[in-house]
C-alpha cells in the first residue's frame, strides 16, 4: 500500500507550503504541504523527516500526527496521507531543493483563500490550525 507523508511547518501564525513545479504528473502548479511518499520498511516518521530534509533542507524535531486525508477520487481508501504538524525543526526557513517544486512560501490564514491546493482537504485543516494552534 502507498502512503504519503505531508509536513505541515507551522511558525507564528504562519503554514509554510510548496507550489509543485508544473512537469509534476500529479496536481503540477499546486500548493501542497512538504512532503512524499513513504518507501517500503521505512517507517512514516522516518519518511517525513527524510522527505522535509530532501524537498527544503529542514530537519522535524517535534511533530504530531494531526489528521489522515485521501484522494477525493480514492473510493477504497488506499494511499494515505497522513499530515503531521511540524512544531520544531532545525535548518532555518527552508529552501527549494531539487526540481519538484517551483515555488516557497510562509502564508498567514487570510493568503489561504487565494490558493489552489494539491488536496482540498488541505484548506479546512490548515485554517483550523492557524485559527487556534494546538502547539
Amino acid at each position: 500500500m502507498k502512503k504519503i507523508v505531508c509536513a505541515a511547518f507551522i511558525s507564528d501564525q504562519k503554514v509554510l507550503l510548496v507550489k509543485r513545479a508544473e512537469h509534476r504528473k500529479w496536481s503540477a502548479g499546486r500548493w501542497d504541504l512538504v512532503g512524499g511518499h513513504v518507501d517500503r520498511g521505512e517507517e512514516a516518521e522516518d519518511a517525513l523527516i527524510r522527505e522535509c530534509q530532501e524537498e527544503v533542507g529542514l530537519t522535524p524535531t517535534s511533530f504530531t500526527l494531526l489528521a489522515t486525508v485521501y484522494e477525493p477520487d480514492d473510493k477504497s481508501k488506499t494511499t494515505p496521507f497522513y499530515i503531521y504538524v511540524v512544531s520544531e525543526w532545525s535548518g532555518g526557513s527552508g529552501l527549494l531543493l531539487g526540481d519538484e517544486h517551483s515555488d516557497l512560501g510562509w502564508f498567514k490564514l487570510p493568503e489561504l483563500d487565494d490558493l489552489t491546493f494539491a488536496l482540498n482537504d488541505y484548506r479546512p485543516i490548515l485554517l483550523k490550525l492557524l485559527q487556534a494552534p494546538i502547539l
